[in-house]
């Protein structure tokens, strides 16, 4: 089940899953996109109302009696200097981003002890690097992640048998940035490069069946995360150059233009958002990371036979102990 499966990457992926067969159920703000998502249950829910989230949660056991998978994916954001954000807007991103996971955690954990199932948090890459503009999104990540890795230990040591895991994604083509207020008089967009919300999703749904503890989406999801680790300030003299010009067009776009920060916009967005045509199809970083052990094991193949023609003393056995070992 998805909440804030309405457009976007949730929608996206509720549409993968349910490609596969799986029972989905999404929970979503829009009204008219919940009409045309096909997935088994649909319900209009606000993640920052728990009561809204539980009604969700109860919706999926009276369906279908169990949860296996909860993907937390709801969002809003404010573009503007951290100075210029209002208490209620701040306030509001907190509820939606960061409690809206949280009472999604809290709603479906007893059920996914009960199935020893997953909970995925979609989070971003920004959990761990602070952006201008977005100090208000990228504290609601951060928050997340840490909360996570909290309940995360928690439930090893309870022995629950259930898995958390964080997903990091970089820059999608949603449309999320036609519906965020901002406040810099110009049109948001993603931070190149930008991605398709598919092959996200199909990193999503690899995490419901083989849980990864966090997970960095697309290549520039991964480029962030090593900068920040090898040098913040570098990370910062980027950014003071380029934060602010990355993050919109040169379109002109009125501040007082209708958003989504406290009222669903209506209609029916579906998965991409404007920029299908400078976006990625595929991640051929992600590829590879989810499937390093076969690359491993293939690797380690390859080198055993270089090595048996070389000496033809080499022990095809012990070739795949080691490379099995190099990449569990």
């Amino acid at each position: 089940m998805i909440g804030g499966g309405s457009y976007g990457l949730g929608r996206a992926i509720a549409e993968r899953a349910a490609a596969r067969g799986a029972r989905v159920v999404i929970g979503a703000r829009t009204e008219e996109a919940l009409e045309s998502a096909q997935v088994e249950v649909a319900l209009e829910t606000d993640v920052s109302d728990r009561s809204q989230v539980e009604r969700l949660v109860q919706a999926a056991i009276e369906r279908f009696g169990r949860i296996d998978t909860y993907i937390a994916n709801a969002m809003v954001t404010v573009y503007a200097e951290a100075d210029r954000l209002e208490d209620e807007e701040l306030r509001r991103v907190f509820d939606v981003n960061f409690f809206g996971g949280v009472y999604g955690y809290w709603a479906s954990l007893p059920h996914l002890r009960e199935s020893r199932g997953t909970f995925i948090q979609i989070g971003s890459a920004l959990s761990y690097r602070g952006i201008p503009l977005q100090a208000a999104y990228c504290s609601t990540k951060a928050a997340l992640r840490t909360f996570f890795e909290s309940a995360r230990v928690e439930l090893a040591k309870a022995d629950s048998g259930v898995d958390i895991s964080v997903i990091l994604p970089g820059a999608i083509n949603t449309p999320q940035f036609d519906r965020a207020r901002q406040k810099i008089g110009l049109q948001p967009q993603p931070v190149p490069p930008i991605y398709q919300p598919e092959p996200f999703a199909d990193a999503v749904l690899h995490c419901c069946e083989r849980p990864i503890r966090e997970l960095p989406v697309g290549w520039g999801a991964q480029k962030l995360l090593w900068g920040q680790k090898l040098s913040p300030r570098a990370g910062d003299f980027v950014l003071l150059r380029n934060g602010w010009k990355g993050q919109h067009t040169e379109e002109l776009k009125p501040t007082d233009s209708p958003d989504n920060l406290f009222e669903p916009i209506p209609g029916d967005a579906g998965a991409h958002g404007r920029f299908d045509d400078q976006s990625r199809s595929t991640t051929a970083w992600t590829w590879l990371r989810l499937r390093r052990r076969l690359v491993g094991g293939a690797l380690g193949l390859g080198t055993m036979g270089l090595l048996a023609s070389r000496s033809g003393r080499f022990s095809p056995r012990d070739g795949m102990s080691r490379s099995w070992r190099f990449w569990s």
